[in-house]
């Protein structure tokens, strides 16, 4: 951390402090004095002692949550649920002091005025500083200088993300290789190594090295940590592995875990679990009156089953039932994995559901019974696992949490005939960053970008691959 990023921090921790106080002075002013409540314990000093006394603790929980850590590129709403967090966590210790200290009549509408407050207070501040980092980061100050050790693919590869990490805070100052890396300025072969850290002196250096260069690592991580440079190594096989692999100790051996995700641990999977349930059950009640219609109108438009059933792959790669409203006639290629311009199967009804996605409202009953989830990815028909798996890279990575009604894919645009290799590469992000907070994002983005299906027009022309 430089000098200016620790001046920044110990500006913000202040802030913070300062925003307990006036949180607290604010709900006091309005529990007591606009609202004329009767104040059973303290005056406005005593209940002022209490925020200033425990105004670091949340400092610390901002601390420990990473909040004071920079990471513009990820945007405010990843910061804000922290703060959120942290606010919570930070008011539920306080409640706990006051019951310790006996101060049992501490105004519970006071406590929650405050807790307001305080998320608005430190949520400004946050956007705030979120901001002005970020402009910095526009104007090209206090970026940190990366140089690249390796002159093949992989070096190539660093430098390219690097440059598409919109606001990443860092700047690639050039390369160490036996050749030059396009776009790079070369600043010398890998003799050079030592002389160049000692003269350019950048912030960090990354090793990304090829297979047949991987004979020279032991060298270069030598001559790298003689000169007391921060390193990172990217390591081999990259390409297969989760963007936050887990390093796993065994026996004194670094075993980097390829692709360990938040729901392989039973406290994200219980509250995944016990969120789809709670939310599916609130769901089904919303949504009866439509689903009532859409039964109506299904055996109305066409005889047969109001409700079609189909084989999908779900976690673990086991099959289920998928159950959806019927939106094609009765035929003999019920497994069917396209619609074709003026197909026949599907019904006027059928075409309607589709577009607006009321053929998908059952699968809140595949929810319920742990068949699927509501946030996830879309589940295939066996065959078309079978034929991906093959062709897509790290497909059969989406089958190790449930299926989802609506996901990162989906409200990201990729809906209908769209690239495969594109909502693969949504799905493993989300397998591989899921957090409640973000499933609660998805949820809310879905009823804006998730629900109408434009490739899917009322009396159709389109294909569409979201199968039936």
């Amino acid at each position: 951390m430089s000098r200016k990023d620790t001046g920044s921090t110990a500006f913000y921790i202040v802030l913070d402090m300062l925003s307990a106080a006036a949180a607290m002075a604010f709900a006091f002013w309005v529990r007591f004095v606009l609202f004329r409540g009767v104040n059973p314990v303290g005056g406005f000093g005593y209940h002022m002692l209490w925020a200033v006394l425990f105004s670091p603790v949340y400092v610390i929980l901002y601390a420990l949550l990473g909040i004071y850590t920079p990471k513009p590129q990820k945007g405010f709403i990843h910061a804000f649920g922290r703060l959120v967090l942290a606010n919570t966590l930070g008011v539920m210790l306080y409640i706990d002091l006051i019951f310790v200290f006996r101060v049992v009549d501490f105004s519970r509408w006071m406590i929650l005025i405050f807790y307001l407050t305080l998320n608005v207070l430190t949520a400004a501040r946050g956007f705030a500083a979120h901001r002005l980092l970020r402009r910095r980061y526009d104007q090209g100050r206090d970026l940190r200088r990366v140089m690249i050790i390796g002159d093949g693919e992989a070096a190539s590869d660093v430098f390219q993300r690097l440059g598409r990490e919109k606001w990443s805070g860092v700047t690639v100052v050039g390369s160490v290789g036996e050749k030059t890396v396009p776009g790079l300025r070369r600043l010398g072969d890998y003799d050079r190594i030592r002389a160049v850290l000692d003269d350019l002196a950048p912030d960090e250096a990354v090793i990304a090295l090829d297979r047949q260069d991987i004979r020279r690592l032991g060298s270069i991580l030598r001559l790298c940590e003689d000169s007391g440079v921060k390193l990172a190594l990217l390591p081999m096989g990259y390409e297969y592995m989760a963007s936050r692999p887990f390093i796993e100790p065994a026996a004194g051996l670094p075993l980097i875990n390829i692709r360990r995700v938040p729901l392989d641990s039973f406290g994200p999977a219980l509250i995944k679990r016990a969120g789809d349930i709670v939310f599916s059950l609130l769901l089904i009640v919303l949504t009866a009156p439509i689903m009532l219609l859409a039964a109506v109108g299904t055996r109305l438009s066409s005889p047969g089953p109001v409700i079609f059933s189909q084989e999908r792959i779900g976690k673990d790669r086991k099959p289920f039932k998928m159950y959806k409203f019927r939106s094609m006639r009765l035929n003999d290629a019920s497994d069917s994995a396209w619609t074709r311009a003026g197909d026949p199967r599907r019904t006027s009804f059928g075409a309607f559901m589709r577009r607006y996605s009321i053929d998908e409202l059952p699968q809140l009953f595949n929810v319920l019974r742990g068949d699927m989830s509501l946030v996830g990815p879309r589940p295939e028909i066996p065959r078309y696992v079978d034929h991906f798996k093959y062709s897509i890279p790290l497909y059969m990575v989406r089958h190790q949490v449930r299926p989802g009604i609506t996901g990162w894919a989906q409200v990201n645009g990729l809906r209908g005939d769209t690239s495969i290799r594109s909502r693969v590469d949504y799905d493993l992000y989300y397998i591989e960053n899921w957090s409640p907070f973000f499933d609660l994002k998805i949820l809310l983005m879905t009823p804006f970008r998730g629900i109408v299906n434009p490739q899917e027009p009322l009396r159709g022309a389109e294909r569409r691959q979201d199968r039936e």
